[in-house]
């Protein structure tokens, strides 16, 4: 339970096997490696720096196809509901076992079907939207029975067809009737348009198209061969065409699901390759040689060498090195606890990793946030349904690293739940017929256990700042006077209290002053350690008094715990209340839908309630006191794991994949 002690490694072998040492070292998924100058302070007489991979472009170009040949996929491959996604085994395979895939499905192949599909179908929508366009300027004109050509071979009249503002129709009509030998039909009208045949003979061309211009007449030159409904049907049939052509080339995107999958594991693939290739700006090489380097945690150093021993059989160079003291803020950090504490990691990690040389604080901060996170839930009922409900999940679903990790976290959370539940007598809102502690009649007991909580957890953060400072930092002074004296201010509180309660006749109180007033000399003592001139010392050592408010605030924020637990069972309570008035036949059909939701939500508000403000008193009043933070995650270099979970060979042979 502790950082894992990392080592710099660097090897020099042969150019010829620097494919198979990359991808051995992928598969390998515990080394993150650094620019190979950095380990030497002078190499450049024997190397000089790798120039950039020649298939680097082509690879991302592959990558960028096989990912868009995906993404489009996803519009028409049937989605899986989240239940029945989560039913689905987790797929793992080895970088080896992908590079096969990739060797011997013809992927290229079948992006080029795909694309050859979305280029059909994008035709075929600009041609659909052509024909729709057709069919409603052929709907106007379909009950003009003749094909609108004949008008062109009149020997002595005049044809047209045409349109004119609807407004305009009575006095067009009018007006071409005063005029011989001519003739106008609607063929079809809409509030704002008349669609016209007009007639008329050459005689009169000259006035009948003065009265044309002056109505506002568009003559329409039709663009097609037969009679508009002919046309119109033709038309048609050519949309009916291509809706079912469109149909079963959806029909066939539906069925590629199996492509759809092999396609993620070859985008894994070329992702894992390109990071390969990508790793030529971490090596350096000469004529016939290539020198790497990285970090590699302690004990993993002999899994490293067989690693190196598969790629380059016995032709390799290797050293280590241990962390150099002017090398901790470079050093990668990768947390190592038990499978109780691993969850917790997460809080750490979002807060900051510690630094190479300080403690991790996982182990110490897991015990109080559960039990902390216990306390603001407080309800055994929600406590058990949570408990269960993730149990019984693991057994039917399948879960990411990421999500089961969560899960593990609010599983052991649940466990104090359910303790401060029965504590309380409390469950979905029902007193239990034991209660050590009632939410509604022992407020100030309860106010009490949450102060002490917080004393003793800030006591113990202020043990470790002892230990850090007196052990790992060899500063025993500033040990004793920066962290012990607040330990002996805060134990000066109990003979005070005690003194003002239980033995109000005893020499209690007068110990506690003694000891308050001891401690906080010895805070204005060991504040004053951290100022550099004489004035600065004393000032930096009065500073440090304003403290005291702080550490009174911090017990102050632990009432929390009180607050958040009380008032989760009382609106468990009144919910219960709101359904027991109901009638009883309401009550045991809409009441049981109306109790899991009311419960429901308040579970949900009362964990997320206890997640966020338990982070608070971890972040705030328990590190603040001795951690400093600071560090940055080792990443190993492996393949990204967008589609796919890959493990290693050695994991593979202990029977990981299922």
């Amino acid at each position: 339970m502790a950082i894992a002690k990392m080592q710099k490694f660097n090897i020099i072998t042969f150019n010829e096997y620097q494919d198979s040492l990359m991808e051995q070292l992928q598969d390998f998924q515990n080394v993150e490696l650094f620019p190979a100058e950095y380990f030497y302070e002078d190499t450049s007489p024997v190397f000089s720096k790798m120039s950039d991979h020649p298939q680097e472009g082509e690879i991302e170009e592959q990558i960028t196809e096989v990912r868009w040949t995906r993404k489009f996929l996803e519009n028409y491959i049937p989605k899986l509901g989240m239940i029945e996604g989560l039913r689905q085994p987790i797929q793992r395979y080895t970088v080896r076992q992908l590079a096969e895939h990739a060797h011997t499905y013809d992927w290229k192949s079948t992006c080029e079907s795909i694309r050859a599909i979305d280029k059909r179908l994008r035709t075929i929508e600009q041609e659909r939207r052509e024909l729709s366009t057709q069919e409603d300027e052929l709907n106007i004109w379909r009950y003009f029975d003749e094909k609108p050509s004949i008008l062109e071979n009149f020997e002595h009249s005049v044809g047209m067809l045409g349109t004119l503002p609807a407004n305009e129709l009575t006095h067009f009509t009018q007006e071409l009737g005063l005029l011989p030998t001519t003739y106008q039909e609607v063929i079809h009208q809409t509030n704002s348009t008349a669609y016209l045949l007009v007639m008329f003979h050459k005689e009169n061309q000259r006035k009948v198209r003065e009265l044309l211009t002056t109505v506002g007449f568009e003559e329409y030159h039709y663009p097609f061969e037969s009679n508009p409904s002919e046309d119109l049907q033709e038309v048609k049939e050519r949309i009916e065409n291509f809706a079912h052509e469109e149909d079963e080339l959806r029909t066939e995107l539906k069925s590629k699901k199996e492509d759809y999958q092999a396609l993620g594991l070859i985008a894994e693939y070329l992702e894992g390759l390109q990071l390969r290739i990508q790793s030529n700006q971490y090596l350096l090489s000469s004529n016939y040689a290539l020198s790497l380097s990285g970090w590699v945690p302690v004990n993993e150093s002999k899994q490293l060498i067989k690693s190196i021993e598969v790629a380059t059989g016995k032709e390799y160079f290797l050293e280590f090195q241990e962390v150099k003291e002017e090398e901790i803020k470079e050093v990668p950090i990768l947390l190592k606890n038990s499978k109780l504490v691993k969850p917790f990691e997460n809080l750490v990690e979002m807060y900051s990793l510690p630094q190479y040389n300080e403690l991790d604080p996982t182990p110490f901060m897991m015990p109080f946030y559960a039990m902390a996170f216990g306390m603001m839930v407080a309800d055994f009922g929600y406590g058990l349904l949570m408990f269960l409900a993730i149990i019984i999940g693991k057994k039917i679903f399948h879960f990411k690293k990421g999500m089961e990790s969560n899960l593990n976290f609010f599983a052991i959370c649940a466990v104090p739940t359910m303790f401060w539940g029965l504590l309380y007598g409390n469950a979905f809102g029902y007193e239990l017929p034991f209660q050590v502690l009632s939410t509604t009649e022992d407020i100030t007991q309860i106010l009490a256990i949450s102060v002490i909580f917080g004393y003793l957890q800030i006591l113990f953060a202020l043990g470790m700042k002892v230990f850090i400072l007196w052990k790992m930092h060899d500063e025993k002074l500033k040990a004793v006077l920066q962290g012990g004296s607040w330990i002996i201010f805060l134990l000066s509180l109990i003979p005070i209290v005690l003194g003002m309660t239980l033995f109000k006749e005893g020499p209690m109180m007068t110990i506690g002053i003694v000891g308050l007033i001891a401690g906080l000399v010895l805070v204005v003592i060991g504040g004053s350690l951290d100022g550099n001139t004489i004035a600065g010392k004393f000032g930096t050592g009065l500073y440090s008094l304003l403290d005291v408010t702080n550490y009174l605030g911090d017990l102050i924020s632990y009432t929390r715990l009180m607050a958040l637990g009380v008032a989760g069972g009382s609106i468990a309570t009144a919910f219960n209340m709101i359904i027991g008035f109901l009638p009883i036949p309401v009550r045991f059909t809409l009441g049981i839908v109306l109790f899991a939701a009311l419960h429901g939500l308040n579970m949900f508000l009362s964990y997320l309630s206890a997640y966020v403000h338990g982070i608070r008193l971890q972040y705030l009043e328990f590190f603040g006191k001795f951690y400093e933070g600071g560090g940055h995650a080792f990443k190993p270099f492996k393949t990204k794991e967008k589609f796919v979970e890959v493990i290693s060979e050695k994991n593979k042979k202990q029977g990981e994949i299922k």
